[in-house]
């Protein structure tokens, strides 16, 4: 493995990327056939880990330039699933899925776009 850090706009489009396959996952699903379904809840856990580990490669001046991307909620989200797994709430993640993954994709596009960010 490489040690040399990755761009941040290359992890932004992990982020969409990650966001894709979820909702791919899910599409047609209700709660409770999430809540039963074992491995779409590891491929959909796994992939907002993977949203959560790349948010926290964004650098400062890019996420204070766009407050309106919930930074801070992506990479606590990561947190709550890699450490306290044995406790997760499916419904918060189901709801997570329906709500605060729709809108996310036009906002990284709209960052991945801006001109006026540092190389990335």
């Amino acid at each position: 493995m490489s040690s040399r850090p990755r761009k941040w706009r290359f992890r932004l489009r992990h982020i969409i990327e990650a966001i894709s396959k979820i909702r791919d996952y899910t599409q047609g699903m209700t709660l409770e056939q999430f809540c039963v379904n074992y491995m779409v809840q590891d491929a959909v856990i796994r992939n907002f880990e993977v949203i959560g580990e790349a948010a926290r490669y964004v650098p400062p001046e890019v996420e204070e330039s766009h407050p309106e991307v919930a930074w801070g909620r992506m990479r606590a989200m990561r947190n709550i699933l890699a450490h306290e797994y044995d406790n997760v709430d499916l419904a918060v993640v189901w709801d997570a899925i329906q709500h605060d993954l729709p809108p996310l994709v036009p906002l990284l596009q709209a960052v991945l776009d801006a001109d006026d960010l540092p190389e990335g």
